[in-house]
């Protein structure tokens, strides 16, 4: 009986580690994951770098031999992460990811450009008609009226250059999501989050 009971015991240490290094095992990534990790990662790249090499290294956390702690734990749990762990849980998920972007330096991508793009371009399309208008107005002076093409002209440089930037976007997301293994479900913005976190930190 006794044997049987240390037997149970030392199985249950032996399988403590699992336990803590699963903890957050099968839970889904979303988009506030994929911002809170953007702007977590940025400050621990520039000020917790040792904190970096320790999750990197270590797959069960000593909270003893973290530096800094406490102003650690500030900034994960401003960012959404209740603890060490989750956060190790999304960056195991979410710098495959970034590795990929890293892979592909020479693809065209704009992270900047995003949904506010197409209320830009709504702006834009109404600006065009009403110079249009204005350029139906018999009274206008030639003067005038060369302002309003000009004005025209350079709208319709402008939407050109963004369609097409917007179509290089789409090409980047499409190569980028089939680099995307397991069952991880990134949005478009979400991956353009994540682009920019990889331009902006290059060594990860």
């Amino acid at each position: 009986m006794k044997r049987k009971l240390l037997i149970i015991i030392l199985l249950a240490i032996i399988m403590l580690p699992s336990c803590q290094r699963n903890k957050y095992s099968g839970m889904h990534i979303d988009s506030e994951d994929v911002e809170g990790y953007v702007q977590t990662y940025t400050v621990i790249a520039d000020s917790y770098k040792d904190f970096l090499l320790y999750i990197d290294t270590h797959n069960v956390v000593d909270t003893n031999e973290i530096k800094d702690y406490p102003s650690l734990m500030y900034l994960l749990g401003r960012n959404g992460f209740l603890d060490v762990e989750y956060f190790m849980y999304v960056h195991g998920k979410l710098h495959p990811v970034v590795n990929a972007i890293a892979a592909h330096p020479d693809e065209e991508r704009y992270p900047g450009l995003g949904t506010a793009d197409s209320a830009f371009m709504e702006t834009m399309e109404a600006g065009e008609r009403e110079y249009r208008k204005y350029l139906d107005d018999s009274t206008l002076d030639e003067d005038k009226k060369a302002f309003y093409r000009n004005c025209i002209s350079q709208i319709e440089t402008t939407k050109v250059d963004l369609f097409n930037k917007q179509e290089k976007n789409k090409a980047w997301l499409s190569l980028i999501r089939g680099e995307i293994s397991g069952d991880l479900q990134l949005s478009d913005n979400d991956i353009m989050l994540l682009t920019n976190l990889e331009r902006d930190i290059p060594k990860l």
